[in-house]
């Protein structure tokens, strides 16, 4: 391609990115100057807001359930179909399921970190989902993949149920009987069945949001300081604790001790970035070490959301041809400009909190110079179920969306299982 044209196009991306950020920035500067007046409410809430029945929140747990079992199902009937192998459907499960991530999260969980060989790299990835993984391991027998597939399953139907409480809390059962059906027809939910930390850190982080909603504070911050030990973005709930104090100030309420609830809150949540501080200052004598590594071994310095978009763009002009090209940079790129346009759209349609959340997710973790698995870390995104739910194209447009997204679910468990070109 030509290099000007190919310049312009990354160019053109960059801005566009910004364009439909600035315009979801605005709208939640406007919209927080009337939760400051006392105009709206920061999380929505009304007099009619009603939780969702203990029954259907079963149920939707029992969905989420269901629906990575029948992915397990559906990877297995590819697998022998395809004539990739003739193990059983417990003995297939590890050669379908365990790639790249899994089998550091096992080494965690079995070795622990280290300072010295290969092994140190483990060191960037956080460590509650492999302490779990150890936890659970007596009950599959000492076999840690079967425990890292325990934790997913069991976070994955909790937090199914997780998302329909929210959804029902704020727009009724039609809507969270959508977002489910977002949330569980994905391409990217394909990660929910995998021993990654997807499910744990979208249960912790939608626990820590229902908490916050139900008067619990503290558990909220708990939660919250869960999920930052699961992943670094888990610290981006304290902005939650942040807009809920701002939030007393129209109501003569922001008061010395509210303040100080607010910061231990917020202090709390950050603890678990503290202890994963601790532990790499313990393995390697720097807080910070896994910085490095990830910017020696993965390239990886803190960068923009537009200068990611722009080098998106760049390695699939460039990158056609290789295999990574469709699976990783192509949808990697339509993910990121989708997610930009639906918080231009949706955003004003959301909680203000959850919306201003969003917002900061997205920027943060789409920041990485060189951005990889930037479509998983969007998926983990607490509110993009009730921010596609909230589209307004209609029934028919819902229907054929999630159709689409179904089918995409589909090729996506075979790229993970079989093609392994999924990141």
């Amino acid at each position: 391609m030509n290099e000007f044209l190919m310049t312009a196009l990354e160019h053109a991306a960059a801005a566009v990115s910004l364009l439909l950020m600035g315009a979801c920035g605005v709208g939640l500067a406007l919209r927080l100057l009337r939760v400051l007046r006392g105009q709206e409410a920061a999380d929505g809430l009304t007099r009619r807001s009603a939780f969702a029945p203990g029954a259907s929140l079963l149920a939707a747990a029992g969905v989420g359930l269901l629906s990575r079992l029948a992915l397990y199902g559906l990877a297995y009937a590819m697998y022998r179909l395809l004539g990739v192998g003739n193990d059983g459907p417990l003995e297939s499960l590890a050669p379908l399921w365990t790639h790249w991530d899994t089998r550091h999260y096992i080494g965690i969980a079995q070795e622990g970190y280290t300072a010295v060989g290969d092994e140190r790299l483990r060191l960037v990835f956080f460590p509650l989902y492999p302490a779990l993984m150890r936890l659970v391991s007596p009950l599959t027998g000492g076999n840690l993949f079967a425990a890292g597939l325990l934790v997913s399953l069991a976070c994955s139907a909790a937090a199914t149920a997780l998302v329909y409480d929210l959804s029902y809390l704020h727009f009724g059962r039609r809507t969270a009987r959508r977002s489910v059906a977002y949330f569980l027809l994905s391409p990217l939910s394909v990660f929910l069945c995998c021993a990654y930390t997807e499910a744990l850190f979208i249960c912790l982080t939608l626990a820590a949001v229902c908490l916050l909603r139900r008067g619990h504070p503290r558990l909220a911050a708990l939660c919250g300081a869960l999920s930052a030990l699961t992943r670094m973005p888990g610290v981006i709930v304290a902005g939650l604790f942040i807009i809920a104090f701002l939030e007393k100030i129209p109501q003569k309420r922001a008061n010395a001790r509210a303040l100080l609830a607010c910061a231990g809150q917020v202090l709390l949540v950050f603890s678990g970035l503290f202890v994963y501080w601790l532990i790499n200052w313990i393995v390697t004598g720097d807080p910070l070490m896994y910085m490095t590594y990830q910017r020696e071994n993965w390239f990886q310095r803190p960068g923009t959301f537009w200068g990611s978009t722009a080098n998106t763009m760049h390695y699939f002009l460039t990158g056609v041809g290789e295999s990574d090209w469709l699976w990783t940079w192509g949808f990697q790129l339509l993910c990121m400009l989708g997610m930009y346009l639906l918080l231009a759209l949706c955003a004003p349609r959301i909680p203000f909190d959850l919306a201003a959340y969003s917002f900061v997710y997205t920027a943060v973790v789409l920041s990485p110079t060189w951005l990889l698995s930037g479509a998983r870390y969007l998926y983990a995104l607490c509110a993009m179920p009730m921010l596609l739910a909230r589209m307004r194209i209609g029934k028919t447009g819902h229907a054929l969306l999630l159709m689409l997204s179904g089918a995409l679910l589909v090729v996506w468990t075979f790229g993970y299982t079989i093609a392994i070109q999924v990141l």
